[in-house]
């Protein structure tokens, strides 16, 4: 592999993880915000839901298209223009009443998608060598900012005059950063030159192996985007103020981060993952019933804690379940690729069906006892992911032209 801009491998970090602050910021702080934003936009619970499913069902939409648009037009181009989008989504999202909040929201979802697809591909093409290394920079990046986003959110919306328009468009301060940055990287351009051959993705789908581990990144996926639609909200419903409430959504994110170092490490040194995968799950459903049972707040802490710790730990597993459970960069490949679309599509579901649960029961109980039913379900899809063996089938023949990504 090979890249345009060799001598610029310090500005290209700061353009990784500038973007990579850009991925999760303009949503998570709306789970803080929830209160607010149903009162004065007079949302139902299941309507509210839509808000975290909306830029869900654009990362499924458009990232299938975000690689081909880079390999014409240029990484650097394409990405460029998707932060030109994000911060037109962001701006539309707050300038106006309920179509305009929720079609900011689904342009938010088309900007962040570019990023997500395209940020791994660059790191393995200009940084071979520090893969892990990088990777680790930008998922810090994403969680810190994802954290900081739903920690800073309520103050924001109380000491500005626009309230949660305000508080919601100080991001564009950092979309327009990026936007800045990656100017300098317009011309940036990944290459590679790789003749393994692609698998058929019609055999992946027959692969059971194939499907426990796009099960497991599923429910994982639900289980996160669940967490920031609801849990403010959830925490604020059993006395929690809504200050603390968002520090405590900052928590959540945060806690997960040593978590997404350890556990790939950990997996990598184990001949099967199934007493991790056990174990964490375990974790996290003692952490959902804290939720379910106690009212103090430490207990409510101590669930944060645990379930913010889990977050990053499923994620990071999930991802290493990919390559462990494959023999062949195209398999990693074509088995990442259903898996996040598989997870997305799943997640997209949980917070509107979650907002459901709440608005006929009014209550948070079945909504928290539907999140400890996926637990055992992220339990039984991670024993069977974790058994040590690979998937095995069919390659297509190799392309004549090699991909740009």
């Amino acid at each position: 592999m090979s890249f345009v801009f060799k001598n610029k491998d310090k500005l290209l970090i700061a353009g990784i993880i500038l973007l990579a602050c850009n991925l999760r910021s303009p949503i998570t702080g709306v789970g803080s915000l929830i209160s607010y934003i149903m009162n004065d936009l007079h949302l139902s619970g299941s309507i509210s839901g839509l808000i975290t499913t909306v830029p869900l069902i654009a990362f499924a939409v458009v990232s299938p298209f975000a690689g081909k648009l880079a390999i014409r037009f240029g990484t650097g181009k394409t990405l460029t223009v998707s932060l030109l989008i994000l911060a037109a989504g962001i701006a539309l999202r707050s300038a106006g009443g309920t179509p305009a909040f929720f079609c900011g929201t689904a342009v938010i979802g088309i900007g962040i998608a570019f990023g997500n697809v395209l940020l791994p591909s660059i790191v393995k093409s200009a940084f071979p060598s520090k893969v892990g290394v990088l990777t680790g920079v930008y998922t810090t990046s994403i969680a810190l900012s994802a954290g900081l986003s739903s920690g800073v959110s309520i103050p924001i919306a109380s000491g500005n005059p626009f309230g949660w328009r305000g508080a919601l468009a100080v991001w564009l301060i950092l979309a327009i950063a990026a936007i800045l940055l990656w100017l300098h990287l317009w011309g940036y351009r990944v290459v590679s030159s790789s003749t393994q051959a692609p698998v058929r993705f019609s055999s992946m789908f027959k692969s059971p192996i194939a499907w426990n581990v796009a099960i497991y990144m599923g429910v994982q996926s639900l289980l996160f985007y669940s967490f920031v639609a609801w849990l403010p909200a959830i925490l604020q419903s059993k006395g929690v103020s809504p200050d603390t409430a968002g520090y405590f959504a900052s928590v959540y994110q945060w806690i997960g981060i040593p978590a997404s170092f350890a556990i790939p490490m950990l997996a990598g040194r184990m001949k099967g993952q199934r007493l991790l995968a056990g174990v964490i799950s375990g974790i996290y459903a003692a952490g959902l019933f804290l939720f379910l049972l106690e009212d103090s707040y430490f207990a409510l802490l101590l669930g944060v804690l645990l379930c913010g710790f889990c977050t990053g730990a499923c994620l990071s597993l999930s991802m290493c379940l990919m390559g462990l459970r494959t023999s062949s960069a195209a398999q990693t490949a074509a088995l990442s690729g259903i898996s996040q679309s598989f997870g997305y599509a799943l997640a997209a579901v949980s917070p509107a069906l979650l907002g459901t649960l709440y608005d006929r029961t009014a209550s948070w109980t079945m909504p928290i006892i539907f999140l400890l039913a996926m637990t055992v379900v992220l339990f039984l899809s991670g024993i069977f992911a974790g058994r040590q063996r690979t998937i095995s089938f069919a390659t297509e023949p190799a392309p004549s032209v090699n991909p740009e990504i």
